[in-house]
């Protein structure tokens, strides 16, 4: 704190108030010891704001610290649920391909087999009738 000008002091009491003291007079001793109580006073509050504010900001990098592991945790739940999901969900896809794959080969297969069978009917048709033919043809010899 800056120093009590004491002239001043006097100076003020004599012209406002027309009291008349000396530097020396016990009076001014008593507002010498009240602002040195003062300043010791203030001066241990500041410690104790300085104090109560680094408790204070050592208690807010706790928080942060411990919300900062929450929200992290609430991640990876997240996190694993959503893989855990799109695993079941890609597996349940590569099921309903398989299926769509065996339909299909199935719905090709009917077709084939149809001409073969149709094939393979025209093909006796034909010997048949060759053979009737080549028996007509060499038995009325």
């Amino acid at each position: 704190m800056a120093e009590v000008d004491v002239e001043r002091i006097v100076g003020e009491l004599a012209s406002r108030h027309g009291i008349r003291l000396d530097v020396n007079d016990p009076a001014i001793s008593i507002v010498l010891v009240n602002r040195l109580v003062l300043e010791h006073s203030t001066d241990e509050l500041v410690a104790g704001i300085r104090a109560s504010m680094h408790d204070f900001e050592e208690a807010v990098r706790k928080v942060q610290t411990r919300a900062g592991q929450l929200v992290a945790a609430e991640f990876n739940d997240r996190v694993g649920a959503i893989r855990s999901e799109l695993q079941r969900d890609i597996a349940l896809a590569g099921a309903r391909a398989n299926e769509i794959v065996y339909r299909a080969e199935q719905a090709n297969r009917h077709p084939v087999m149809l001409r073969w069978a149709v094939v393979g009917t025209l093909a006796a048709l034909a010997l048949f009738l060759m053979g009737l033919w080549i028996g007509a043809r060499y038995m009325h010899v």
